[in-house]
C-alpha cells in the first residue's frame, strides 16, 4: 500500500504518483505561520487592576484584556501567584502550591525550558524552520534540475 497524499495540501500538487513542491507557496505558509507566531511570543500591555472614581459614585467596570492578550509573556506574567499574593495562612499557602505546581507544567521555569506552552512556541518556531529548509532545498533541487550538466537523459 503507497502512501496516499492529500490532493489539497497546500503547496503540493499530486499527479497520479508524482508530487510535486511549490516552494512559493511553502515560503508563503510559513511566512503566515511566523506572523502568527509573533503573536505568541509579543507581550500585550498589562489590563488596569484597579480605577479611580469619585466616593458615591458607581465604579466602571475593569478594561479587560487586550486584544492580543494571551501571549507566553503575558501569561508567563499574569499567572505568576505565589504565596505572597495569596497569603501564607495554610489554605491559601495550599492553594499557592497548587497553582505554582500546574505554572511549571503550563509555562515552565525559564524563558527557555519546561510547560506546554512553552514547548508549543518551540515546536511552532522549529516547524516554520523544517518549512522553509524544505523551500530552500526543493528550490536547489528544481534548480539542479534545469541545468545541462546535471540531467541524465536515459
Amino acid at each position: 500500500m503507497a502512501i496516499e497524499l492529500d490532493k489539497d495540501w497546500p503547496g503540493l500538487t499530486v499527479k497520479g504518483d508524482d508530487a510535486k513542491w511549490d516552494s512559493t507557496e511553502i515560503k508563503r505558509i510559513a511566512g503566515e505561520l511566523e506572523e502568527s507566531l509573533k503573536a505568541l511570543r509579543t507581550p500585550t500591555q498589562p489590563p488596569a487592576r484597579s480605577v479611580a472614581y469619585a466616593p458615591g459614585s458607581t465604579p466602571p467596570p475593569l478594561p479587560g484584556p487586550p486584544p492580543g492578550a494571551g501571549s507566553l509573556p503575558d501569561v508567563r506574567l499574569q499567572c505568576a501567584i505565589g504565596t505572597a499574593q495569596l497569603g501564607e495562612w495554610i489554605t491559601a499557602a495550599s492553594f499557592a502550591q497548587r497553582v505554582e505546581t500546574a505554572y511549571m507544567k503550563v509555562i515552565g521555569d525559564t524563558e527557555k525550558s519546561g510547560g506546554n506552552y512553552s514547548s508549543l512556541v518551540q515546536q511552532y518556531d522549529e516547524i516554520i524552520d523544517a518549512l522553509v529548509d524544505i523551500a530552500k532545498t526543493n528550490a536547489g533541487a528544481e534548480q539542479a534540475n534545469l541545468e545541462p550538466g546535471t540531467r541524465r537523459d536515459v
